[in-house]
């Protein structure tokens, strides 16, 4: 899950704000750029568009005919304010895989992957950002029985809650913690995510996350069994550290402000999941 650029609206905390909105507008792009809590206002939003480089030689698990597991992906995210604090986000993303065994012999794939689509609403502003959020995950853009697919082909439906909450002038806080339902075989999953951020200038920027999942232990299939993906065990735990800097570019010259990410991700623990680290390259716009 992906940091996001977000402005604060409720029409009972304005004049609180009022002070705090002014050193938003003079730094562009504010330290909530990239949380996940706060809902886009009407007509405004977020989109990112990056180069994702991963590689695993490990895998936490029973899997000893494992060797090497690398993909890159370019992958589109965005969000829209629809008003009324409700707004949608959504991503795709295209893979080109490639999956190792011991004994040297790849396996590729490539295509897009699940279509993620989703709605959240901000139910309030003070003392801290409140809001919820719907997602789904189509598999409707590759083929499941590919020796190396891009997807599980499985619907998913997830729920989450997320907490946003200003340390002005140090940063800002997040907290999300949700429950992803998935059809058929797989095992539903509980998802959490703490997140800081700070505006180290005017124009550049750090957050970081830890993002995990924990498995439900539900799963209707042998969860020891071969899979032809190992990025897509039917039941596994994982939990993942990222760090990002970020520029922003144009400060105050257009209403669309321009910027760069380069993020940093490392698989620090799980259970019958793959252990790698990602390299991330974003060009990133808000407006």
């Amino acid at each position: 899950m992906i940091a996001k650029p977000m402005t604060l609206k409720n029409m009972n905390y304005k004049n609180k704000l009022c002070s705090l909105g002014v050193l938003i507008a003079l730094t562009g792009v504010s330290q909530f750029s990239h949380a996940g809590a706060w809902v886009a206002d009407k007509g405004k939003g977020y989109n990112k568009l990056s180069y994702n480089s991963y590689s695993a030689d490990e895998f936490e698990g029973e899997n000893a005919d494992f060797g090497e597991f690398d993909s890159t992906q370019i992958t589109f995210y965005g969000e829209y304010g629809l008003g009324n604090n409700f707004g949608i986000f959504g991503s795709l993303s295209h893979q080109d895989l490639e999956q190792t065994d011991a004994s040297g012999n790849a396996t590729t794939g490539s295509g897009a992957s699940d279509l993620e689509l989703g709605i959240k609403y901000q139910w309030q502003a003070d003392p801290f950002v409140l809001s919820t959020s719907l997602l789904v995950k189509l598999p409707y853009l590759y083929d499941e029985n590919d020796p190396l697919p891009t997807g599980n082909g499985q619907e998913d439906v997830e729920f989450k809650v997320l907490i946003g909450k200003s340390l002005y002038p140090y940063g800002y806080f997040g907290v999300e913690a949700g429950y992803r339902y998935r059809a058929d075989a797989p095992s539903d999953e509980y998802r959490y995510l703490v997140e800081y951020g700070y505006d180290i200038s005017e124009q550049v920027y750090f957050r970081t996350k830890l993002d995990g999942i924990l498995s439900a232990n539900n799963a209707d299939v042998d969860t020891n069994a071969p899979v032809g993906n190992l990025s897509l065990a039917p039941e596994f735990d994982l939990g993942k550290l990222e760090v990002t800097f970020g520029y922003n570019f144009d400060q105050g010259k257009s209403k669309s402000k321009w910027g760069v990410e380069f993020t940093y991700t490392n698989e620090i623990y799980g259970d019958n999941a793959l252990q790698g680290e990602t390299l991330s390259l974003g060009i990133t716009r808000v407006f």
